[in-house]
């Protein structure tokens, strides 16, 4: 299960974060200085490939990434 998180910089520049647990996201907004503003509960796949940052441990998972077609040639 993921978890996701809308937060807000210094500038007010939104970002959309993803992560295994709520401690890695509320410490990677610690870290940058970010503050929470909403815990969306579900978001839409194609929502989290295209506009969601992986601030979880370890790589981004292949399930949150957008598949590319293959070059048969």
């Amino acid at each position: 299960m993921f978890y996701y998180a809308v937060a807000v910089d210094a500038e007010n520049v939104r970002n959309y974060l993803v992560a295994d647990s709520d401690q890695e996201i509320d410490s990677h907004c610690t870290e940058n200085n970010y503050k929470i503003i909403g815990r969306p509960k579900y978001v839409e796949p194609g929502m989290v490939a295209h506009n969601f940052i992986w601030v979880g441990e370890g790589k981004r998972p292949a399930l949150l990434d957008i598949s590319k077609p293959h070059n048969y040639q």
